[in-house]
């Protein structure tokens, strides 16, 4: 961090009180974060360079950049925060190995295009590890193979894609080269495999939904704002029809209000089209929304090391089954959705699809993998119209940022992996329109968790130790807290009563609920169950048994009518009985 970083992350640690104290051999930052009432507090005060509406990967990017260039902005978000498809995803950070392959295709029309796109998503890639490293990680994939042509060709492919990293990697994470593999080997990670042999490339992984909590703990602590249940109805424009604020409208505290800004940034994502209609009616559309389905197995099937990918499946998709918190992910499907909804279900062709893949590839018996799934999700990714060829496995996730006439600029498609990217391009945008041009404070901000640079294993020890914890706990909350972890288990262990578990196999406490509804804005259970901690993504059937709890808890800690509770419970529980298998 150069001496400006340093001066500037000091002043804002200032501003914020927060505390450095010792404990043992280690010493552990705690930070005094704003509540969502905090936040709205300010929202009515301030005007902003930026208002951000959507809390997502993108808007929760550009809330970092802006925060990196000294802009003041605030984020609103209509549901919660990550509750689209920035929490459904197969949660890798990849170049796009579908991509390299297509470059090479002789009846590719786009070979350019598809070229820059693994380009800068393998300069990303390595970028998005470095600046955090306690939610990712590297890990080995495994493209199978049943003959020595495609050994050869799959071979070939990954040193390519090795190749094209180290050519355009400007620092940052470091990746292993590609590598060949045998049955032996195969069969220690994979023992339903059918392959005899296969290629070993690497690439990253990571938690969604709590990488968008840690960018916008991060960006609070620069201080910016948020606030998640907050719709925006409408855009306020002066007499020259320039965009200077929004109608928003709190759905927690049912009251409606205006706030300033600069410029507006359209960061909806799959909803893009809906806020670039309110502004301009006569529009056309860009989005080409597409479902992404995802089920969840146990780990006997795969391996806690290794992903696999199968390159080319009957349809000609490409599908990855990886190991994740304890678990095997397996997706994604491509669905065109004419009219998509928020939370989409995984329909049962793409349910029977996913388990005839899965059993094609592994010697397993098909009744019994579909009695051992644990969850299924399905989230809605927007593509960007750029033909009426609308095959969508040929639609590519480039990302276009739009300025409308009236200063609104939209930010349209791309990925994960380039939220970095996306959010310092649109503040480009930003700057260039509000007439700023102040520079970066750093090249590469670091998340909150990791502002320490702590030793992963060292830290994991002293937690143990500290904390009286088993050494699988201690792991969960530095990987899913980094640093803030001290923060979650001093509330944990101030109270008896916020020791108790809400599950005998999940290492969740009534205290990790408490922190995450009066520092994370938790205001509903499946704020809780499906994206500050990804239980619902990991056992559906658990969720059943800690809903109630987890209710009851929000109902105190919020002070909930039972008017307001009987209310809410009508409405919301069904939420969760349509994950119901």
């Amino acid at each position: 961090m150069n001496k400006v970083a340093f001066v500037t992350v000091a002043s804002f640690l200032t501003q914020r009180k927060i505390q450095l104290q010792s404990a043992g051999d280690s010493q552990h930052i705690y930070y005094k974060l704003k509540s969502r009432e905090e936040h709205l507090a300010d929202a009515l005060q301030n005007e902003y360079d930026v208002i951000i509406v959507g809390g997502g990967a993108t808007g929760a990017g550009v809330s970092l950049a802006c925060a990196n260039r000294g802009l003041k902005s605030i984020v609103l978000e209509s549901k919660d925060y990550a509750s689209g498809a920035s929490s459904k995803s197969t949660k890798l950070v990849h170049g796009g190995v579908r991509y390299m392959q297509q470059v090479f295709q002789l009846s590719e029309k786009n070979r350019m295009e598809k070229w820059e796109l693994v380009a800068e998503s393998l300069r990303e890639r390595s970028n998005f590890l470095s600046m955090c490293s306690y939610l990712t990680q590297d890990f080995p994939t495994l493209i199978p193979c049943t003959n020595l042509f495609d050994l050869g060709y799959y071979y070939f492919g990954s040193l390519i894609y090795h190749c094209v990293y180290l050519y355009y990697q400007t620092g940052g994470h470091t990746f292993k080269p590609p590598r060949i593999v045998g049955k032996e080997e195969i069969q220690q990670h994979f023992k339903y495999a059918k392959c005899n042999y296969g290629v070993i490339y690497y690439d990253g992984q990571f938690n969604d939904a709590r990488m968008v909590q840690e960018l916008l703990v991060t960006s609070s602590l620069k201080g910016q704002n948020m606030a998640n249940y907050v719709e925006v109805k409408g855009l306020l424009k002066n007499e020259q029809n320039k965009i200077v604020g929004v109608q928003a409208f709190d759905k927690i505290g049912q009251k409606q209000f205006q706030i300033k800004g600069k410029c507006v940034v359209n960061a909806t994502g799959g909803w893009a089209d809906n806020l670039r209609l309110m502004d301009d009616p006569t529009v056309s559309k860009r989005i080409v929304s597409v479902a992404g389905s995802h089920l969840t197995m146990p780990q006997k099937y795969g391996s806690r090391h290794w992903g696999y990918l199968i390159p080319k499946t009957n349809d000609g998709r490409v599908l990855y089954m990886v190991p994740w918190q304890g678990n095997m992910i397996m997706g994604t499907t491509e669905r065109k959705l004419e009219n998509p909804t928020h939370d989409p279900t995984v329909s049962h062709e793409e349910y029977m699809w996913l388990l005839k893949s899965f059993c094609d590839e592994f010697t397993v018996d098909a009744s019994e993998a579909a009695r051992d799934v644990k969850s299924k999700w399905c989230g809605v990714r927007p593509l960007v119209y750029s033909s009426n060829a609308l095959s969508t496995k040929e639609v590519s996730r480039t990302h276009e940022i739009e300025v409308s006439k009236s200063g609104l600029i939209s930010v349209m498609g791309g990925k994960w992996t380039i939220f970095r990217l996306m959010g310092e391009q649109t503040v480009d945008k930003v700057q260039e329109l509000i007439g700023n041009k102040q520079k970066r404070i750093e090249n590469l901000p670091k998340l909150v968790g990791d502002w320490t640079q702590f030793d992963h294993r060292k830290e994991i020890q002293i937690m143990m130790k500290m904390f009286d914890l088993p050494q699988s706990y201690a792991a969960y909350f530095l990987t899913t807290y980094g640093d803030r972890a001290y923060d979650v288990l001093k509330l944990i262990y101030e109270n008896p009563e916020n020791k108790e578990s809400l599950h005998p196999q999940f290492p969740h406490t009534v205290g990790e609920v408490l922190y995450q509804i009066r520092y994370e804005q938790a205001r509903k259970p499946e704020d809780i169950l499906f994206r500050r901690t990804r239980l619902g993504f990991l056992d559906q059937n658990a969720i059943f048994t800690v809903y109630e709890k987890v209710f009851q808890i929000m109902a105190k800690e919020l002070k909930w009518s039972d008017k307001f509770q009987q209310q809410f419970l009508k409405e919301n529980f069904e939420y969760i009985r349509k994950l119901e298998f």
